[in-house]
């Protein structure tokens, strides 16, 4: 993750959130948060595409600033925000601005004046709900992501009403600006999970019969628990040791059948112009889709198998297993967060099934305002 400062000269009179009346002379510390709609990514981004709605949503936001240096194990934060109408909208940067007193001044001014700063949004949907103002540095930055979410002992096709995780953060970051107005860099936010989506569909003109007998992806793929913030020192840090269970997806009852199957072989076309085909075939009926599914982080290759029956016009019987995995992507990172990999499989006729395979950045809305980085 490449981390860009930005000076920000930006002097806003409305102020998005105030929970300090004890304020030095009316100094502010301005923190500018933006939304989860085109984060940078620097592994196997091969473009990116619209997310979905629900996907974007903000439910909780809570903003965690630490003086950087202090003990971890002990430090409290110098502010912590949770404001109640958390709103990230669109592809500019929301203004959180904090009402700063005399001791907080003299913590980020003059020589040192360095900060740690954590964002996360929807923190209850991976259990983190009980994180607060009262938490240190050391509780809020080794922060995980367990088992028990967006993993592989329940798979998660439905977005809860939480909505999903996003994170972001900087350490060792300068407070810039002059009293009575201090800023912070933009904040970028960043799903932290990634999504899988199995598309199958069988020739409308084959006289076979066709069916899908089992889907699964490979065990000891996904860790255990990953963390929640990628921060400077140790990007994405998992856990040593991964799920060792295979992970069975439940089958449709039917493939769908179409006269156009080769027009969704994925042919490295604008990833959005596949997108909205792909898209347009699943609202059509024309194709079944199994997913999506939101895993967390995994650096490995992810891989799996379709195993499939094939009846031809003269009952003669074929069972086979096709494997599938990941492109190799330079680097420790393979199924990044916030990314989507799209498995496309389809029966054209004959004993055969084929495969398509696309693995592409996801969830974003526009392009990000001009000027404005992540960190």
């Amino acid at each position: 993750m490449r981390y860009l400062v930005l000076i920000m000269a930006l002097v806003l009179a409305t102020s998005c959130g105030h929970d300090s009346e004890d304020s030095a002379e009316g100094a502010v510390l301005n923190i500018y948060v933006y939304p989860a709609d085109d984060p940078m990514v620097t592994r196997g981004d091969a473009g990116h595409v619209n997310a979905y709605a629900q996907e974007n949503a903000i439910k909780s936001l809570k903003i965690w600033v630490f003086k950087h240096g202090n003990a971890a194990n002990t430090d409290l934060p110098l502010h912590y925000l949770s404001p109640s109408e958390p709103v990230l909208q669109g592809s500019r940067a929301q203004l959180f601005q904090i009402a700063l007193t005399d001791e907080q001044v003299e913590a980020i001014t003059g020589d040192g004046n360095q900060v740690d700063v954590y964002v996360l949004t929807n923190a209850e949907s991976i259990g983190l709900d009980g994180l607060n103002g009262t938490s240190t540095r050391t509780a809020v930055r080794d922060a995980v992501i367990g088992t028990g979410y967006f993993g592989v002992t329940s798979l998660t096709t439905d977005i809860s009403t939480n909505g999903l995780p996003m994170s972001g953060c900087g350490e060792n970051i300068s407070v810039r600006g002059t009293l009575p107005v201090l800023s912070l860099p933009v904040v970028k936010l960043t799903r932290c999970v990634s999504k899988l989506r199995i598309v199958l569909a069988q020739n409308k003109e084959s006289g076979a019969e066709f069916s899908i007998l089992g889907v699964t992806l490979n065990g000891n793929q996904f860790p255990e628990t990953e963390n929640v913030f990628n921060r400077t020192t140790n990007p994405y840090s998992i856990s040593g040791s991964y799920m060792p269970d295979e992970i069975h997806f439940s089958l449709p009852d039917a493939i769908a059948k179409n006269d156009r199957i080769t027009d969704l072989v994925y042919e490295s076309q604008q990833v959005q112009d596949y997108e909205d085909i792909v898209d347009a075939f699943v609202e059509r009926g024309d194709v079944t889709q199994m997913g999506p599914y939101y895993f967390r982080e995994s650096d490995k290759r992810l891989r799996g198998t379709i195993s499939y029956r094939v009846v031809d016009e003269e009952n003669n019987v074929t069972e086979n297993t096709v494997n599938f995995s990941m492109s190799d992507i330079a680097g420790n990172y393979n199924f990044s967060r916030n990314h989507t990999w799209l498995v496309y499989a389809y029966y054209l006729g004959g004993e055969e099934l084929q495969l398509s395979l696309a693995y592409i950045r996801s969830w974003s809305e526009e392009d990000r305002e001009p000027g404005i980085y992540n960190w």
